[in-house]
């Protein structure tokens, strides 16, 4: 490999990179905007910005597979880049990490939010479905006595 196309390959792997930094940018903001979403309650629009945060996941699994060639030699690609690319390189790896745990922590609470709700509705629906029970056994036995009444009067 001549160097014009050790550069070119080092190039591309930057602007790679970079390209997945700004999709792990615009994914945490969609997250900072979910967490609102959730604690709000607003289940539609929370359905749409989920639409949106699969279309950038979906454009990070095709960068994705376009590192997966820089990853299988990364050892000897890497030691290969100069200093200058090396600092580069890893700066975008630490923002693309550090990123990703940010997004996977506050989907982890925003889970735990959307949990507790559904069991809290869970919870309310079987006291309502017990209430309306009981009110109708107590309409069956009221109506009974109603109809025992006449039955008697008659």
């Amino acid at each position: 490999m001549n160097n014009q196309s050790e550069k070119l390959d080092e190039d591309r792997l930057v602007h790679l990179l970079q390209d997945q930094q700004a999709l792990y940018r615009q994914l945490r903001l969609l997250t900072d905007r979910q967490k609102s979403l959730v604690e709000e309650g607003d289940t539609g629009t929370l359905l749409t910005l989920l639409t949106e945060r699969q279309r950038h996941v979906d454009e990070l699994m095709g960068l994705n597979a376009r590192l997966a060639p820089y990853r299988e030699n990364w050892t000897v690609f890497y030691a290969g880049l100069n200093e200058i690319r090396r600092k580069q390189v890893a700066g975008l790896l630490e923002d693309v990490n550090g990123s990703l745990n940010a997004i996977l922590q506050s989907d982890g609470k925003d889970t735990a939010i959307l949990t507790a709700k559904r069991e809290s509705m869970a919870g309310q629906l079987a006291a309502f479905d017990a209430g309306s029970r009981a009110s109708a056994a107590y309409a069956k036995a009221a109506g009974a006595a109603r109809s025992s009444l006449t039955d008697a009067e008659a």
